[in-house]
């Protein structure tokens, strides 16, 4: 699954902030005008004029707007259908630093669409997005690295994306990031912490964490159980601060 795409673009907050010309910091804000468009249009579904608005940015060097551009070829949205060119624009703007179009050109890479199937530049790429933070880069790398698939196994790697993910609101991360808890792979084993990552997975309405819950729940004293639920509490309302 894509990731959600953020109209954000990177180059106005550098232009900004560096003392630059006003022109040129004008001209950033309207690429950004221009680029809020073109998302605003894509998320509406009308994706022809969605490609109007963005083609002019991504043939400009705009890193976002190829990302952009690089979904509506991939899901033939706007465009007719093309996987080649969809990677290749994913690639032009992973290499602008681009954290989207990093980890959709990672997805591209894993699952083999429009390119060679390469686990490691899989990888290379979900690497080069979690680290600038996109929860569900951190969630597949984290599955890459327990599976040990284009890089080695490593549990304790994989809690560590988990929990930044887990921590951003990624449900299935907190799942995941639970079950090594309850196993003690790559963390020290902790029902109670297991429980506590169940519930908050099963909070936001994911079915198998509220099942593992319930099993875990009937394995814990009255005690622990309280201590899982106050755990629990203080989970949910820091990932509910941390989103807002």
């Amino acid at each position: 699954m894509r990731s959600t795409i953020r109209g954000v673009l990177s180059a106005v907050s550098v232009l900004a902030f560096s003392g630059g010309l006003a022109g040129l910091v004008s001209a950033a804000a309207a690429d950004t005008k221009l680029y809020d468009k073109g998302l605003a249009a894509y998320n509406a579904g009308d994706y022809k004029a969605a490609y109007t608005f963005t083609l002019p940015l991504a043939s400009q060097g705009n890193p976002a707007a190829k990302n952009l551009l690089g979904m509506m070829y991939e899901l033939g949205k706007g465009v007719p259908q093309d996987l080649a060119r969809s990677v290749g624009y994913y690639r032009e703007g992973a290499k602008q630093g681009d954290p989207y179009a990093q980890y959709n050109l990672a997805v591209s890479f894993d699952s083999g669409t429009g390119v060679p199937q390469n686990y490691r530049e899989a990888v290379r790429w979900f690497r080069r997005a979690a680290e600038q933070g996109v929860s569900a880069a951190q969630y597949d790398l984290g599955v890459m690295i327990e599976r040990g698939r284009g890089t080695g196994k490593s549990f304790q790697k994989a809690a560590n994306w988990y929990q930044k993910a887990a921590k951003q609101g990624h449900v299935q991360a907190q799942n995941n990031l639970a079950w090594l808890y309850e196993k003690g792979q790559g963390v020290e084993r902790s029902l109670v912490t297991a429980y506590a990552w169940f519930d908050v997975a099963a909070a936001q309405g994911f079915e198998s964490a509220q099942q593992k819950r319930d099993v875990i729940r009937a394995e814990l004293t009255a005690v622990d159980l309280r201590k899982a639920q106050v755990e629990s509490a203080q989970l949910k309302k820091t990932i509910l601060q941390s989103s807002n």
